[in-house]
Order: C-alpha cells, then sequence, then structure tokens
C-alpha cells in the first residue's frame, strides 16, 4: 500500500490500490449515469471527484454521499451544463462530418475542433475538481455547503481552474494525457467507455490533490 495526503493538509493515510481502483470503476459507472442527460455532467463529475478524495481522505465514501454531493452540486450548475453539451453537440457534428467528408474547410475546422475540445475538456475537468473546495469538510454529517449561494461557488471554481490551467502547467499536460489514454481506450475497445469517467475522475482528483500541495 501507498501513502497519500489531500489538499486541505489531511495526514497520508495508507491508501489500497485494489480498493481504490474498484471505487473508481463503481464511482465512474455512476457518474456516466449521471452524466446522460449532458448538462448533467459538471454536477456528475463534480460528485465524482469529491467521491474519490472522500475515499483518499478515509472519509464517508458511501454511494448515499456521492449521491447527496451530486444534489448539492446541481445548483449553479445548469449554465455550465447547457454549455458542456452544446459544445459536445458541435464536437461530435464537426467529427462526425469531418469522417463523411462533408466539412467545408475541414482542413482548418477539423484541428481546431481537437484543440477547443481538448482544451475544454481540461478546464471542465479542473473546475469540477475545484467545486470540491468550495465544501467545508464535516467527519460527521458529510459535505456541508459554503454559505454561499450554489452559483457563486461554480464561478469560484472555474476562476480557479483557470488560473490553475496557467499555473500548473505539467498538471494540464497530465489531464490532457489522460484524456488522450481514455480516446485510445474507447478506440482499441469500444465497451471500455464505461470505465472513462472514473479514470478522468481519479485524474482531476490526482492532479487537484498534487497542484495545492
Amino acid at each position: 500500500m501507498s501513502t497519500i495526503g489531500t489538499s486541505t493538509g489531511t495526514p497520508g493515510i495508507p491508501v489500497n490500490r485494489f480498493a481504490l481502483f474498484s471505487e473508481t470503476i463503481l464511482a465512474g459507472v455512476i457518474v456516466l449515469l449521471l452524466s446522460v442527460p449532458l448538462v448533467t455532467a459538471p454536477a456528475a463529475y463534480a460528485a465524482g471527484v469529491a467521491h474519490l478524495e472522500r475515499h483518499l481522505s478515509g472519509r464517508d465514501d458511501s454511494l448515499r454521499s456521492l449521491w447527496g454531493n451530486f444534489r448539492k452540486a446541481l445548483p449553479g450548475s445548469w449554465k455550465l451544463g447547457i454549455t458542456t453539451a452544446a459544445a459536445a453537440v458541435v464536437i461530435v457534428l464537426n467529427l462526425l462530418l469531418a469522417l463523411v467528408g462533408q466539412l467545408p474547410g475541414r482542413a482548418a475546422i477539423l484541428p481546431a475542433t481537437v484543440i477547443l475540445a481538448a482544451a475544454g475538456a481540461v478546464l471542465l475537468l479542473r473546475t469540477t475538481a475545484n467545486w470540491s473546495g468550495q465544501l467545508a469538510w464535516n467527519e460527521d454529517e458529510g459535505d456541508v455547503p459554503a454559505d454561499v449561494p450554489g452559483t457563486q461557488r461554480w464561478a469560484a471554481a472555474y476562476a480557479g481552474a483557470k488560473s490553475d490551467s496557467l499555473r500548473d502547467w505539467s498538471g494540464s499536460l497530465l489531464l490532457l494525457a489522460a484524456l488522450l489514454m481514455a480516446v485510445v481506450f474507447v478506440w482499441m475497445l469500444q465497451a471500455l467507455f464505461v470505465i472513462v469517467p472514473g479514470t478522468l475522475v481519479l485524474a482531476a482528483a490526482a492532479i487537484k490533490i498534487r497542484s495545492h500541495r
């Protein structure tokens, strides 16, 4: 087993790698289901990251706590969720049109689409990871929302994500690598799309812990 600590200064505790793997897969499947409407994806990923943070720090990591974090993340996330859903539709349409050779200006639009999609995905992952930083940890009662509206909480998470993306550029590159690996996994075997959310949630949580040490 290895030892890891959280960004909040919690002392390092032993981490069972197999338990972490199992928790990552389970959380990933639930995040995938919660993300099906697309507009709920930011809240789902925020809850997933918070869930793995709780697991790594030895706090309550039950499915009930994950669902509770998802419900807390929904208020204020709709603007980001709608933007994410619209961007996903545009990206998929561009890629499909490029695949069949019907995309005007394909030589310029296709690379731009891929670059913007990658940058947007990194920013989204960092934003959802930072959302849990707007919560106060409570050992007995679970995650207690800070005394600010959900919109302000998400705005603070987004502002922090933009700053972190540039300040911790190596972490952003690691997130890009995680995204690339996820794409390769699905390309190799489409059924692996089920584990993609879990790997991305784990990557976002790890980069957050790494960048705030």
